[in-house]
This record gives structure tokens, sequence and C-alpha cells, in this order.
């Protein structure tokens, strides 16, 4: 379907997502349960999406990675 070097490419990408994505999210869930004055309506949303993002991290990233990783879905 494509070239071996864009699966490659993807795969990379997939990675640093992976090493970014999962330090953000943490502090981003750390610091609003540790400092109460950050619980308002607007920051539980954020919160919601912080906390979907790690499955998406932890789920979603790694088969992406390693389905580009072979060229073909795992």
């Amino acid at each position: 379907l494509a070239d071996p070097w864009k699966y490659s490419a993807l795969a990379a990408y997939m990675f640093l997502l992976i090493l970014l994505g999962f330090p953000v999210n943490f502090l981003t869930l750390y610091v609003t349960i540790q400092h109460k004055k950050l619980r308002t309506p607007l920051n539980y949303i954020l919160l919601n999406l912080a906390f979907s993002n790690h499955f998406m991290v932890f789920g979603g990233f790694p088969v992406t990675m390693y389905s580009s990783m072979n060229g073909y879905f795992v």
C-alpha cells in the first residue's frame, strides 16, 4: 500500500506521542488532584480528556506503532 519508510515514519511518530503523551497527561492529573483550587467544572472536562487520553497512549498508540513496524494490521 505504501513505501516501507512511510510505515517506519508512522511508527516513530507514534513512539514520540507515547513518550510525550504519558508525562503530560500524568502531570495534568496529578496537579489537579493535588491542588483543590483547580477543581472547577472546566478543569473536570480537561481531567476527563487527560484520563481518556491515557487509554489511547497505553492501548491505541502501541497497537498502531506495532502495526506500522510490520507494515500491516497485527
